[in-house]
């Protein structure tokens, strides 16, 4: 019996939950790093406590992404739905995970002081604007590289097949 390894890592690698993740955490991993000077934690004394702040945010990232990208599956009741998203899919996606950043940021600076603001402060909200900006942004470019790895994959198995 000859373990293939194409066989085995199709299916996972063809998964829109995998490309939603892989991509989230790409495009994520670089907005952490652009904006992980705004944020108390970068004065942490060694580059590896740095890397895994950054790390562990970037990851918690692609999960809130795989998340949303369940709910709206659920509501479309396809998981291929990023095949062929329509506005209000994406809307609702975007704003999902805007919304979760949203109260998970007001919880972390506010009620577990898990670190501090030190740039591009909300006024009267006391929260930074940069990870709500990235939610705006971001979902939007994921379920773009998303969709088109995807469809690469599906074109690839029916041109084998």
């Amino acid at each position: 019996m000859k373990f293939s390894a194409s066989k085995w890592g199709y299916p996972i690698l063809a998964a829109p939950e995998t490309n939603l993740f892989l991509f989230a955490f790409l495009l994520n991993f670089v907005y952490e790093v652009w904006q992980s000077p705004y944020f108390d934690f970068y004065d942490r004394p060694t580059l590896s406590e740095k890397i895994a702040a950054i790390n562990h945010c970037t990851f918690g990232d692609g999960v809130i992404t795989v998340i949303c990208g369940l709910i709206v599956a659920v509501l479309y009741r396809s998981r291929y739905w990023m095949l062929q998203p329509i506005w209000k899919s994406v809307l609702i996606f975007t704003g999902l995970g805007w919304s979760y950043t949203f109260v998970s940021e007001i919880y972390r600076t506010h009620i577990a002081h898990f670190y501090g603001v030190l740039g591009f402060m909300l006024p009267g909200i006391g929260i930074s604007g940069l990870p709500l900006l990235q939610w705006a942004i971001l979902p939007a470019l994921v379920l773009y590289l998303a969709r088109r790895q995807m469809l690469g994959y599906r074109k690839g198995k029916s041109a084998k097949d």
